[in-house]
C-alpha cells in the first residue's frame, strides 16, 4: 500500500513538473497615471500568447479593490489596459496586481503626483 502511495506521488509530480517548469509571472507591471485615466502595460514574454497569458488585473485604489478585469488570451508579450477612474485625485494610492495563467503574480504601485 504504502507502495502505491509513494508512486502515485510520483507520478502526478512529475504531470506538474513541466506546467511549473514553463508558468512564470510577469516580467515587469507599468504603471502611469493621465488625469484620471490609468494606463497599464504589462510584459509577459511567452512562446504561446493563446495558452500562456496575463489572465486577470487587479487595481486597487488605496488598498480597495475597485476593478477586476478577466482575459482568455494575450496577443503578444505586452498586455496593456486604460480604465479611467473618476475618483482619482492627488496622493491616491493605485496598486495593480496581476495573475498568470499557468501561476505567477506581479504588481506594481503608483502614487498620483501633480504633473510635470
Amino acid at each position: 500500500m504504502r507502495k502505491n502511495i509513494i508512486t502515485l506521488f510520483l507520478v502526478i509530480f512529475v504531470l506538474m513538473l513541466p506546467t511549473q517548469t514553463f508558468s512564470h509571472p510577469a516580467n515587469k507591471v507599468t504603471l502611469l497615471v493621465e488625469g484620471k485615466v490609468l494606463h497599464v502595460t504589462i510584459e509577459h514574454n511567452v512562446a504561446d500568447p493563446g495558452n500562456h497569458y496575463i489572465k486577470e488585473i487587479l487595481v486597487f485604489l488605496n488598498d480597495q479593490e475597485i476593478i477586476r478585469q478577466i482575459f482568455l488570451m494575450q496577443t503578444d508579450n505586452m498586455q496593456k489596459a486604460s480604465y479611467t477612474i473618476p475618483s482619482l485625485k492627488l496622493g491616491d494610492k493605485v496598486t495593480v496586481k496581476t495573475n498568470c495563467s499557468r501561476g505567477g503574480n506581479r504588481s506594481g504601485t503608483i502614487v498620483v503626483e501633480p504633473a510635470p
